[in-house]
C-alpha cells in the first residue's frame, strides 16, 4: 500500500525562490509624466522590455492593482483578455478558451500559475489574493518550451515584493458590506547592508452573500496568510532569495440554482424510475420538484436551497517555500536555481448535490483530508553567445504527490416491473426469464395491483481511495539570433518526460447485505433480485416504499457512507508520457528612422509558431477501475504588432492566432462495463480555435488615462465523437454519435473591458475617481450531447447570459504620499449573472448555475512607512 511523503524539514526549509524583474515606474511617476511606462517582462526567462517581447503577455504592476481595487486572482479576467477565472464550486482558470474544469487529483490544470518562479501544481491553489505583489504577467498561448507541460492555455506570473534594503512597509485595511474586513500590512527589516527580510500578512473576511434555506450563508471569504522573504547579497556575484508562504481558508462555496433542461434525461423520465417522494408511479414527480424547489424563480434573491445534507466547506491549509540562488558567474552568463516545496491538505467533507435540489438524491462526496504535496527544482542558464545570441537553457523536476477519497453515492430508487425488466436486462448475468415468472409470483399477492419495486438501479455507494505519484523531468533550451540591429530569429524546444504511478482501492456497496438488512427490518420488502438489491415491496405506492427503505439504511449507516461496502478491489498502474514541444519566432523592431515624421515612436511585428502539451493521466472509471487518457497537444500559430504612438503617450498591442488541438482532454458522461453511469474523461479528436487579442493604452492628457481591451474568440471541434449514453445505458449498445457542432464550454467567444481614470492634483493632496466596464458574452455550459439539444430549444437551458459589470472607485492621497483614503463599488448596477455550474441534459438532466458577486461597496485606508 502506498503512503504519502513527508519530506524532511531541513530539506523542505531549504526550497525557496524569486521572480521576475520588477516593472520600472511606479503609478505616480506615471501620472505626472503622461508617458507609458516602460514594462519589463521575463516571458522568456530574462528581463526584456514588454513591446520587444514577441509574446502576448499583460503585465499588471501592484500600483495598478490598487488603483484597479484587485483583491484577488479571479478579478484579473475583468481586464485582460482572454483570460476567465471562475472561483464557484471549484477554481477554473480558462486562456483562450482552454483550461480545467474538475478539481478532482487526478486532473492538471491547462493554465499554470507561479507564484516567484514556485509552480502550483494544484487548483485549489492557484486562485492567489493579490498579497503583497509586485507585478502580475498573464502569458496567453502555449508555453510549452520554456514553462513546460500543462500550459496549453498560457501562465500566470506572480511576482512579490522584494525586501528593501531601508526600514519601512504599509497597512492597508478595509471595510465593506456583507460585514467584509480586510488588513495587509508589510514591514522591511534590513538586518545589515547584506541581509534584508520583509514580513507580509493578510487577513480578509466577508459574509456569504448567497443565503440558504437551512440557514448557511454560502459564497464567504475567511482567508489568513503571511509571507516571510530575505534576501542575501552573498557576494557581487551571488544572490540569495528566500521566501515561506502560509495559507489558511476557512470558507463556504457558492450555492446554486437549479432548472430541469431535459424531461427525457435518464434520471427524470428516461429510465422510467421512481425516487423517495414519489407515491404515484402513473405520475412521478419528486425528482422534478426536488429541482424546482432550488429553481432561482421559487427562491428569493439571493437565496437557495440545497438542504441539510450539502457540507460547501472549503476549508485548506497550504505551505510553500522557496529558495532561490542567481548567480552571475561572468558578465554575460549566469545561472539561476530555483528551489520549491508546497504541502497543502484540503479539509473534507465537501459534497456536491449534482441534481441541484434540497434532497440527497446523487451524492458526490470528497471525504478525509487530500493531500497536496510537490518539490521542484529548475536549473536555469542565461547569457549572450558570440555578442548577437542571447540564450536561455535548463532542466526541471518535479515529484508530487495527492490523494482524495470519493464516495459517489445514490438512493434506493424504485420501478414499475416492466421498466425494472429492462433495467435488470442491461446487468450481466441476470436470467430475465426465472425473474419474469418471479415478478409474476410476487405480482399476484398484491390484489388488484401492480407490485411497487425497490432497487439499487444506481450506484448506491462507491467508495475510491485514490493516490497518485508523479515524476516529471524536462530539459529546455531557447536562442534568440539577433540577425541585425531590428530583426531577430528564436528558436527552442523542450523535452518532458512525465511519469505517474496510480493507485485506487475501490469497494461498492454489498448490495445482497443491503437485501438482507432493509427486507430484515421490514417484512413487507420480499427479496427479489439481492445482486440488483432488488426488492418487492407487499403494499401500495401510495405508501411511499422509496422513502421507508431508505430510511432504514439511514438509521443503520448514519455516517458520510450509508451502505455497507463490499470487498476491496485494488488498481495499479504506471505510465509514461514523453513530448518534444518545439518553438520557432522572428520579430522585426522598426528602425527608429524608418518611422520618423509619423505618429508613431516605436513598433514590432512578430509570427510565432509554438507548440504545448498537456499531460496524460490515470482516472478511476467506475468498477472498471483505472483507464488511461491520453495526453492532449496543441499547436499553435500567431502574429502580432505592438506599437507605441503619439510621443509614447498611446500603446496599441495586437495579437492574432490560429491554434489546433489533439486529443483535447473532455469531462462526459459514459458507462462502465458494470452499466453504471460514469463522469470521466475522454480525448476529444481534434479542435480549433482562432482568434484575436487587442490592448489599448492612451493617456490623452497627463491627467487622464485610458485602458481597453477586447478579444474575440472562434472554438470549433474538427473531430469529436462519442457514444448516445441512452443507449449504453439501456441496452449497452455503443452507438456513436457526432458532437463536432458543439461550443466549446466555460469560455466566453467575446470579452471586452474599458477603464477610465482621471488624476486631480490640489493643495491638499491627489484625487483619482476610476470607473472599469468589462462585458463578457454568453458561455455555453453544457456537459453532453443532451445539454446541447437542449440549449438549441432554448439557450437559457444550457448557457449563461452575456453580461456587463461596472466598477466604481475614487482616491485621495495626502501630498506627502504616505497616507490614502478610497472609496468604491464593485458591480455598480447590482448585475446578476452566472460564473459557472454545468449543464447535463443525457443524464440527470438539470442546469445546475452559481451567481456571482451581486454589489459590493466599502473603503480603504493605506498608510505607508
Amino acid at each position: 500500500m502506498h503512503h504519502y511523503k513527508r519530506y524532511p524539514l531541513p530539506l523542505a526549509v531549504a526550497c525557496m525562490t524569486i521572480g521576475a524583474t520588477p516593472l520600472a515606474l511606479d503609478a505616480a511617476e506615471q501620472r505626472a509624466s503622461g508617458l507609458i511606462e516602460e514594462v519589463v517582462v521575463t516571458a522568456r526567462k530574462r528581463a526584456e522590455s514588454i513591446q520587444e517581447t514577441p509574446v502576448a503577455v499583460t503585465a499588471i504592476t501592484g500600483d495598478s492593482l490598487r488603483e484597479q481595487g484587485i483583491l484577488a486572482a479571479e478579478e484579473l479576467s475583468k481586464s485582460v483578455p482572454s483570460l476567465q477565472i471562475n472561483n464557484s464550486t471549484s477554481p477554473q482558470i480558462f486562456i483562450r478558451g482552454i483550461g480545467q474544469r474538475a478539481p478532482f487529483a487526478r486532473f492538471d490544470p491547462s493554465v499554470s500559475v507561479y507564484l516567484d518562479g514556485i509552480f502550483i501544481p494544484r487548483p485549489d491553489g492557484q486562485l492567489l489574493d493579490t498579497i503583497d505583489v509586485d507585478s502580475v504577467q498573464v502569458l496567453r498561448g502555449p508555453q510549452g518550451t520554456l514553462f513546460g507541460k500543462n500550459n496549453t492555455g498560457g501562465a500566470l506570473v506572480f511576482t512579490l515584493t522584494k525586501p528593501g534594503e531601508e526600514f519601512g512597509g504599509y497597512i492597508d485595511a478595509g471595510l465593506g458590506n456583507y460585514n467584509e474586513q480586510r488588513l495587509q500590512a508589510a514591514v522591511d527589516m534590513p538586518i545589515n547592508d547584506e541581509l534584508f527580510t520583509r514580513v507580509s500578512v493578510n487577513t480578509r473576511r466577508r459574509d456569504g452573500f448567497l443565503k440558504d434555506a437551512t440557514g448557511r450563508e454560502n459564497q464567504s471569504i475567511d482567508r489568513l496568510s503571511a509571507i516571510f522573504q530575505s534576501r542575501w547579497l552573498a557576494s557581487d556575484e551571488l544572490t540569495v532569495d528566500a521566501f515561506a508562504f502560509v495559507g489558511r481558508t476557512r470558507e463556504n462555496f457558492p450555492s446554486y440554482h437549479c432548472r430541469i433542461n431535459n424531461e427525457d434525461a435518464l434520471f427524470v423520465n428516461g429510465l422510467g424510475i421512481l425516487w423517495p417522494g414519489d407515491t404515484d408511479p402513473n405520475n412521478p414527480s419528486a425528482y422534478v420538484d426536488n429541482c424546482n424547489a432550488n429553481a432561482r424563480d421559487a427562491q428569493p434573491d439571493l437565496h437557495t436551497n440545497q438542504g441539510d445534507s450539502q457540507r460547501q466547506r472549503k476549508d485548506n491549509d497550504e505551505l510553500m517555500l522557496g529558495l532561490t540562488f542567481d548567480y552571475q558567474f561572468s558578465d554575460n552568463h549566469s545561472m539561476k536555481a530555483i528551489l520549491g516545496y508546497r504541502d497543502a491538505t484540503k479539509m473534507n467533507p465537501q459534497t456536491t448535490a449534482d441534481e441541484g435540489g434540497p434532497a440527497e438524491f446523487l451524492r458526490a462526496d470528497l471525504l478525509g483530508d487530500s493531500i497536496q504535496e510537490s518539490l521542484t527544482l529548475e536549473l536555469q542558464f542565461n547569457g549572450v553567445l558570440f555578442d548577437s545570441v542571447d540564450y536561455a537553457a535548463g532542466i526541471f523536476y518535479q515529484d508530487e504527490y495527492k490523494s482524495e477519497r470519493f464516495n459517489t453515492a445514490n438512493p434506493l430508487v424504485g420501478s414499475e416491473p416492466i421498466n425494472f425488466l429492462g433495467l435488470a436486462a442491461g446487468q450481466a448475468g441476470v436470467d430475465i426469464a426465472a425473474l419474469t415468472d418471479l415478478l409474476e409470483t410476487v405480482t399476484g399477492l398484491i390484489p388488484g395491483g401492480t407490485v411497487p419495486l425497490v432497487a439499487a438501479a444506481l450506484p448506491l455507494a462507491t467508495v475510491q481511495d485514490f493516490e497518485i505519484d508523479g515524476q516529471t523531468f524536462a530539459a529546455f533550451t531557447q536562442a534568440t539570433w539577433h540577425v541585425t540591429d531590428h530583426f531577430e530569429l528564436t528558436l527552442g524546444g523542450r523535452y518532458t518526460e512525465e511519469t505517474r504511478d496510480s493507485y485506487l482501492v475501490t469497494r461498492s456497496a454489498d448490495l445482497e447485505e443491503v437485501t438482507s438488512i432493509v427486507s430484515g427490518a421490514d417484512p413487507r420488502f420480499i427479496p427479489l433480485l439481492p445482486s440488483m438489491g432488488a426488492m418487492a415491496f407487499l403494499g401500495r405506492w401510495s405508501q411511499d416504499p422509496l422513502t421507508i427503505a431508505n430510511n432504514i439504511l439511514r438509521e443503520q449507516f448514519p455516517g458520510d457512507i450509508r451502505a455497507p461496502l463490499g470487498d476491496a478491489k485494488i488498481d495499479t498502474r504506471e505510465d509514461t508520457f514523453r513530448q518534444f514541444t518545439p518553438m520557432a519566432s522572428a520579430a522585426y523592431i522598426f528602425p527608429e528612422e524608418m518611422l520618423d515624421g509619423s505618429l508613431i515612436n516605436s513598433a514590432m511585428v512578430y509570427a510565432t509558431w509554438s507548440n504545448g502539451f498537456k499531460s496524460g493521466f490515470q482516472e478511476p472509471f467506475g468498477l472498471d477501475g483505472l483507464s488511461v487518457v491520453e495526453p492532449e497537444e496543441l499547436e499553435n500559430r500567431e502574429i502580432g504588432i505592438k506599437i507605441d504612438a503619439l510621443e509614447r503617450s498611446l500603446r496599441v498591442n495586437l495579437a492574432a492566432y490560429s491554434m489546433t488541438f489533439k486529443n483535447m482532454h473532455l469531462i462526459t458522461v459514459n458507462v462502465d462495463t458494470n452499466n453504471t453511469l460514469v463522469v470521466g474523461s475522454q480525448n476529444a479528436g481534434e479542435s480549433v480555435i482562432e482568434g484575436a487579442e487587442l490592448e489599448v493604452m492612451w493617456f490623452p492628457s497627463m491627467n487622464t488615462m485610458i485602458n481597453l481591451t477586447y478579444s474575440n474568440n472562434n472554438y470549433r471541434y474538427e473531430e469529436f465523437m462519442d457514444n448516445d449514453l441512452k443507449s449504453l445505458a439501456l441496452r449497452g449498445e455503443n452507438v456513436p454519435i457526432d458532437r463536432s457542432d458543439e461550443e466549446f464550454a466555460v469560455s466566453p467567444e467575446e470579452t471586452a473591458s474599458l477603464g477610465i481614470q482621471y488624476t486631480l492634483n490640489t493643495d491638499i493632496g491627489r484625487f483619482v475617481p476610476r470607473l472599469d466596464a468589462s462585458y463578457k458574452s454568453d458561455v455555453y455550459l453544457g456537459l453532453d450531447r443532451g445539454a446541447w439539444e437542449a440549449a438549441k430549444r432554448k439557450e437559457a437551458l444550457s448557457y449563461a447570459d452575456a453580461y456587463v459589470l461596472l466598477d466604481a472607485r475614487v482616491s485621495w492621497s495626502n501630498p506627502e504620499d504616505d497616507l490614502s483614503i478610497a472609496a468604491y463599488v464593485k458591480n455598480l448596477t447590482d448585475e446578476r449573472y452566472e460564473i459557472g455550474a454545468v449543464s447535463a441534459g443525457d443524464s440527470i438532466g438539470t442546469f445546475t448555475s452559481v451567481l456571482g458577486e451581486p454589489r459590493m461597496y466599502g473603503v480603504e485606508v493605506r498608510k505607508t512607512f
